[in-house]
Order: C-alpha cells, then sequence, then structure tokens
C-alpha cells in the first residue's frame, strides 16, 4: 500500500512536471513571437508589416481561428486587416461588416478595458464560433484601434491568453501610434519642403528649385545630346500698374501670367518665377521652331489678358553649358527687346 501511494505521488509530480513544460513551452512560444513584433517593429516603418506580425503572432500561438484589427478615428470603426481562411493575414475585404453590440461602442469611448464572451454571446462580427476576446489599442490616452479575437480553441479565454493579448495590444498601439507621429512628421517635412521651393504668390518653382532642376537637366543634356531653351520673361508694365491701380492688382497680373505660362509650357518643361515680374521657362529637348511655336502662343494669349510680355531666348550648348552662361545670354536678348520697345522675343546671338 505505501508503494502505490508513492507511485501514485510520482505519478501527480511527473503530471505537474510536465504541466510545468507545457507552459514553460507555451510561454517560450509566446516570447519567440513577442520578439518577432520587437524585430519586425525595429527594421520597418511599414505599419501593416507590423499589425500583420502582431494578428499572426496572436492566431498562432494562442490559437484563435480569426483574429481582427479595427482602426478608430475620429470616433469611425473600420476593420483593417484580419486573418484569411488559410491564415494569412490580408486587408479587409469588407472594412464596413461589423455592428455594434454595446461593448465595443463602449470600448471606443474608452469605458471599456476588455472584452471576453463565449460561442453564444453576440460580438462585434455577430455570432462567434468559440469564445472571444477584444481590447483596445489605446495611446496617449486615446484610442487607436482594437483587437479582437474569435474561434478560439479552447472553450473559455484563459487570463494568459488575456494576458498575452495585452501585450500584443500594446505592441499595436505603439506601432499606430508610430505610424501616426511617422505620417504627420513627413507630412510637415513635404509641406515645408515644397514651400522652401515654391514662389508663395504665384505657385511655381523659386529661383532655388529652379536652379536645382536645371542643374539636373543640364547633365542630361550633356549626356544625351540633347539640346533646351531657357527662356528670360518680363512681365511688361508692371510698375506703372503698382502705381496707377495698387499692388493688389499688380500681384494679380503676375498670378495670371503665371498660370498662362504654366498653361502653355509642355509636360516635363520648367516653369519658374525668378524674381519681382521676371520668369523662366525651360524647355526641354526644345528646337528653335518649337521655342518660337511656344512663345507665340504664349504672347497670343497674355495679349488676350490685356497684359504685355518680353522675352529672350538662349540654347543650349550653343549659347552656354552653365546655368550662369544660359541666363546671361537671354537676359541680354531679353534687354534687347525692352530696348526695341517690349512686347516681343528675341534668340541670343540674333542681330538687330
Amino acid at each position: 500500500m505505501p508503494h502505490d501511494e508513492e507511485v501514485a505521488a510520482l505519478r501527480r509530480r511527473i503530471a505537474e512536471l510536465e504541466a510545468e513544460r507545457d507552459e514553460y513551452a507555451h510561454l517560450n512560444d509566446e516570447l519567440f513571437v513577442l520578439q518577432q513584433v520587437f524585430s519586425t517593429m525595429s527594421s520597418t516603418l511599414e505599419i501593416d508589416d507590423i499589425l500583420a506580425t502582431v494578428l499572426r503572432g496572436i492566431h498562432q500561438v494562442l490559437r484563435f481561428g480569426r483574429v481582427v484589427l479595427f482602426d478608430v478615428g475620429d470616433g469611425r470603426v473600420a476593420r483593417r486587416l484580419e486573418t484569411g481562411e488559410d491564415g494569412a493575414i490580408v486587408p479587409s475585404p469588407d472594412p464596413g461588416a461589423w455592428r455594434d453590440e454595446g461593448q465595443l461602442g463602449a470600448m471606443v469611448r474608452g469605458d471599456l478595458e476588455v472584452g471576453i464572451g463565449a460561442a453564444a454571446d453576440p460580438g462585434p462580427l455577430g455570432p462567434a464560433d468559440g469564445a472571444w476576446c477584444m481590447l483596445p489599442l489605446v495611446s496617449r490616452n486615446t484610442v487607436r484601434g482594437i483587437l479582437y479575437a474569435d474561434r478560439s480553441a479552447d472553450p473559455e479565454i484563459s487570463e494568459s491568453q488575456v494576458r498575452m493579448l495585452l501585450d500584443f495590444a500594446s505592441q499595436a498601439a505603439i506601432a499606430l501610434e508610430n505610424a501616426r507621429l511617422y505620417g504627420e512628421t513627413k507630412r510637415l517635412l513635404d509641406e515645408t519642403s515644397r514651400m522652401a521651393q515654391t514662389d508663395p504668390l504665384t505657385g511655381l518653382l523659386n529661383r532655388r528649385a529652379l536652379g536645382e532642376l536645371l542643374d539636373r537637366e543640364l547633365c542630361n543634356g550633356e549626356r544625351y545630346d540633347s539640346p533646351l531653351a531657357f527662356l528670360v520673361l518680363d512681365l511688361d508694365g508692371l510698375k506703372l500698374l503698382n502705381d496707377t491701380q495698387g499692388h493688389r492688382a499688380g500681384d494679380e497680373a503676375l498670378r495670371r501670367f503665371a498660370s498662362t505660362l504654366s498653361e502653355c509650357a509642355r509636360c516635363g518643361d520648367i516653369v519658374s518665377r525668378y524674381g519681382g515680374d521676371e520668369f523662366v521657362l525651360v524647355l526641354l529637348r526644345c528646337s528653335r521652331a518649337g521655342a518660337e511655336a511656344v512663345l507665340a502662343r504664349l504672347f497670343r494669349m497674355v495679349e488676350r489678358l490685356g497684359l504685355g510680355c518680353s522675352a529672350g531666348v538662349a540654347f543650349y550648348p550653343r549659347d552656354g553649358r552653365s546655368a550662369d552662361a544660359l541666363f546671361s545670354a537671354a537676359d541680354r536678348a531679353l534687354y534687347a527687346v525692352k530696348q526695341a520697345g517690349k512686347r516681343a522675343f528675341r534668340f541670343a546671338g540674333d542681330g538687330a
């Protein structure tokens, strides 16, 4: 009898050790997946890659058949990513396919920290095949999303599953916040860059941006033996317009001329306000006949606006191989036009 008791005690101890072994193995799997999440977060800024890793970990380690990530913004909810039939993470085919059964709405408002239900309890996606759980993704005291998992392999949601889901939710919330901050920073940088390269009055490229683009096109011209026409244009009579009708009228004339200049430019050409009433138009891969056709159209359109302009034209490489040389040649041609009475154009090197 004592021998039987010892055997039973030994068996119980073996069972306890096996249970501990299984638990440690499961924890090891959880830690491995979390390590993958951390690794993905540090190696990419692609938010969907990070979130897909989170969902994949919940599906594989916590044994939920379906995992869905909801986006939350401005009080609106939409399905973003979820597991497909084969377990792969895919964009949600129907972002609006969900319903508010109370708990989800409370979670969006920040009134609920964890939602748990059994198979018979309706959730945000209707009746679930197995136990389900959902948690908010909170960052800076704001709900950024909701993590929902159902079709659990276990009849009930365990404390271990909830703990691990909280870990995954925490990482997903960090990813969403980082993506939001990255997007906002990128938008501000893009806006700052655009403002640094744009003339605020006309919306055309400014002198700095012209220099950067022209340097690139001159390199292309040299490499591919491709000519370009460099036009310097003045809006005639701007000072008189400012003196007689005010600077607001002068600004409007500059905007209208800039718009007309952009309309006459071909796809790929460079249009810039150089400063004051002076503009530059660079016609890429353009012959003298092509430049004459553009100028003729421009002068007709400007005249219909009740305005006038003058232009000097230089060609790469004939009149210069650098931006400074081209500008000087075109500017000399423009000066000759002004001396002769304005409202005309002249090519560098042409006689009077």
